[in-house]
C-alpha cells in the first residue's frame, strides 16, 4: 500500500522539522546570554540607595523568576537534555527557598545577604552553581567558550588554611575567590578588601558568632571594606553570597 507508507513518510518529516532543539554552540551561547541579562540584574537589585532588605529580596526573586522563564523556552541539544532539567530543577528550589526565607521589613539593603547563611537558601544555591558547573563542564569538553554561571569553574574550593599565609593588607575578590585567600598581618593593621570585576556581589564576613567584621554587600568594581584587627589570631571569613568563596586573615603579635 503505497499511502500508508506515504503517509508515515510525511509523518516523519514532520516530526523531525519539528525538533527546534538548538545546536551546541546557539545553545551555549544562549545560556551565556542569559547569564549576563541575569548579572544585570543582579547588579540593579543590590544597587538601589534607597532600597530595603525587603526591596532587594523582591528584586532579587524577580531576576530568578526572569531566568527561569528563559531558560524553560531553552531547547538544549539531546545530550545536554538531563543537565538541563537539573538546572531548571535546581533553579525551582532556590526560588522556593529564597522566598521562605524571611527578612526584617525595615532593615537596611545589605541585611538581606543573611538569608544566604540560612541552611535551605545556602542548599539550594550550592546545587544551582553544580548544575551550572555540570554544563560549563559540558562546554569546556566541547572546546566552546562560555560564561554559563558556573561559580567555581567546577573545580572545589580551597580551603584558606592549607594555603601558606601572604604578608598582605589587600585582598582582591575576583573570579568567586578571595585573592590572597591567606594573609597575615600584625596588630594594628588595617586590611582592605576591593571588588573585583566579575558583575556579581560577594561579602567578606567573618564566621564566628560574633561576626568580627561584615563587608555587607559589594557590589560595584572597585568598591572596599576596611577592618582593622586589634587582637592576635586566626579570623577565617567567607562570602555569604557565595558560601564556597573562603578566605583567612591570621593576626600576629
Amino acid at each position: 500500500m503505497v499511502f500508508p507508507l506515504l503517509f508515515a513518510l510525511i509523518l516523519a518529516l514532520a516530526a523531525c522539522g519539528s525538533d527546534d532543539s538548538l545546536s551546541d554552540e546557539e545553545y551555549f551561547q544562549k545560556m551565556d546570554e542569559i547569564d549576563k541579562d541575569l548579572d544585570a540584574q543582579f547588579d540593579e537589585a543590590f544597587s538601589s540607595q534607597d532600597a530595603t532588605a525587603t526591596d532587594v529580596k523582591d528584586a532579587f526573586a524577580a531576576a530568578v523568576e526572569s531566568a527561569r522563564e528563559q531558560y524553560s523556552e531553552v531547547k538544549p541539544p539531546e545530550e545536554l537534555k538531563d543537565e538541563h532539567e537539573e538546572l531548571l530543577a535546581a533553579v525551582d528550589e532556590f526560588d522556593g527557598a529564597l522566598s521562605a526565607a524571611e527578612v526584617d521589613a525595615d532593615a537596611p539593603a545589605d541585611e538581606f545577604e543573611a538569608v544566604f547563611a540560612e541552611d535551605a537558601v545556602s542548599a539550594a544555591n550550592q546545587r544551582v552553581s553544580d548544575a551550572f558547573c555540570a554544563i560549563q563542564a559540558a562546554a569546556d569538553e566541547k572546546g566552546i567558550e562560555a560564561d554559563i554561571g558556573c561559580e567555581d569553574g567546577g573545580e572545589e574550593a580551597v580551603d584558606p588554611s592549607t594555603v601558606p599565609p601572604v604578608e598582605a593588607t589587600e585582598v582582591l575578590i575576583q573570579d568567586f575567590a578571595f585573592d590572597p585567600p591567606h594573609i597575615q598581618v600584625k596588630v594594628g593593621d588595617t586590611v582592605t578588601w576591593t571588588q573585583g570585576s566579575d558583575g556579581d556581589p560577594h561579602t567578606a564576613t567573618a564566621t564566628d558568632d560574633a561576626k568580627t567584621f561584615d563587608s555587607g554587600t559589594l557590589t560595584n568594581e572597585g568598591e572596599t571594606f576596611e577592618f582593622t584587627f586589634q587582637e592576635a589570631g586566626d579570623f577565617p571569613y567567607y562570602c555569604e553570597i557565595h558560601p564556597d568563596m573562603l578566605g583567612l586573615v591570621t593576626v600576629t603579635q
